[in-house]
């Protein structure tokens, strides 16, 4: 297929204009596609220097430069196969999030991630789109529910006051 006129570049990158994580206005819910890394605190297999994932905001640090997010993952984590760990696996169906999943996934709502707001951006994280308003108010819930998380750390996110 020939593109004489260049529209097809031009979609392309107002497509990737769009998805441009503007840290200024993520909200709680939302969903990003960035790489991460051993530094972010993700377990790297098979050599990989980092690894693409998508990450769910659940708050934000006091001093406004970071973030509090979730993974999701296609497959619980074989280390979080203990009853207390998997009680911590919210489930996103596919139905809800077509336009960002394949298949059936997990929010694994066992373990929070800080991550600079600079790095997401220097690093191009893309956002995705958000949580269905239902999932949103359930893991929020239950991040304020958990014993999983110190009263600390869930303050420190702005999770509790």
């Amino acid at each position: 297929m020939d593109d004489k006129t260049g529209a097809l570049e031009k979609l392309k990158a107002i497509m990737a204009k769009a998805e441009q994580v503007e840290m200024s206005s993520v909200k709680i819910g939302d969903i990003i596609y960035v790489p991460l890394d051993e530094e972010d605190g993700l377990i790297l297999k098979d050599g990989y220097k980092d690894r693409n994932k998508y990450i769910v905001i659940i708050g934000f640090t006091p001093e406004g430069v970071a973030i509090g997010a979730l993974l999701i993952n296609s497959e619980i984590d074989s280390s979080k196969r203990s009853e207390e760990l998997l009680d911590c696996q919210y489930p996103l169906m596919v139905r809800n999030y077509r336009d960002i999943l394949d298949y059936d996934s997990w929010l694994d709502c066992s373990d929070i991630f800080e991550l600079s707001k600079l790095k997401i951006t220097e690093k191009n994280g893309k956002l995705k789109g958000c949580l269905i308003s239902e999932d949103r108010e359930r893991v929020m819930q239950f991040l304020r529910e958990t014993e999983v998380f110190d009263n600390a750390t869930k303050r420190r996110y702005g999770i509790i006051k």
